[in-house]
């Protein structure tokens, strides 16, 4: 009896387990939802000012084949009230050290700044996260149907009602069986 519990337990976590890919791609929806707003509330609220790129920061992440280079730049321009700042961008950009460009910087933090052509963020992690979601349906649905009852008999018996009012009992499906 315990290793049909288990085999049934092990079974459905095979059967839902399609369903962390929908969640997996519901918080990619949601986390780059709330940065392509938290980018678009700052470009709106930001002052443009002409700046320089006076060095690039670059910083590594993975491993081997997998090494990714992220090359955020160093902008030095002067506030609108007279300021000079110089901060690490809070964007990666392709911009060399000594290029000109229009930076966009936070009233309240000047330190929080970034080239005005490094935008408010794109779709990328929208469409993943909704590529990873179908692809959790579509394996859902699939072991769905795999896992879905057969019309073989199950002992403890299912009534039925007939076209004429009649009642009859029936061999249940497995999973409908007033025995589960």
């Amino acid at each position: 009896m315990q290793t049909d519990s288990r085999r049934s337990a092990l079974e459905r976590l095979i059967e839902y387990s399609p369903l962390l890919f929908v969640a997996f791609g519901l918080l990619i929806i949601l986390v780059s939802g709330k940065g392509m707003i938290d980018g678009r509330r700052f470009v709106q609220r930001a002052l443009r000012v002409p700046g320089v790129v006076s060095d690039v920061r670059t910083t590594f992440t993975g491993r081997g084949e997998h090494l990714r280079a992220r090359q955020r730049p160093v902008l030095t321009f002067t506030t609108l009230d007279g300021r000079e700042v110089t901060t690490e961008a809070s964007t990666v950009s392709n911009l060399g050290v000594g290029n000109a460009t229009e930076v966009l910087y936070d009233p309240d933090d000047p330190t929080r700044a970034m080239p005005a052509s490094g935008g408010a963020g794109g779709y990328g992690g929208v469409v993943a996260g909704i590529i990873a979601i179908v692809i959790g349906l579509a394996f859902f649905a699939g072991v769905s149907s795999l896992s879905a009852p057969s019309t073989s008999g199950d002992p403890a018996g299912c009534e039925i009602e007939l076209p004429d009012g009649s009642s009859e009992t029936i061999d249940c499906p497995p999973g409908l069986g007033s025995g589960e």
